[in-house]
């Protein structure tokens, strides 16, 4: 199961790019924390999730 996902992500890399993807992951990470907050009111698991999204909007990437 892991090698089909590695084979997913690495269409998704050939087709998009690198800094893109993390775009992506970025705006989900968010996008859990705020249904967290919303729908099951467990702030911890929301901060958590921000953190995630904050962490991946401070990398740098030149590929």
């Amino acid at each position: 199961m892991q090698k089909e996902y590695m084979e997913i992500l690495e269409r998704l890399l050939d087709q998009l790019t690198l800094s893109a993807i993390l775009e992506l992951l970025e705006r989900i990470c968010h996008k859990k924390a705020e249904n967290l907050r919303t729908h099951w009111q467990d702030e911890t698991s929301a901060k958590l999730w921000d953190k995630a999204a904050r962490q991946i909007e401070q990398i740098n990437v030149d590929v």
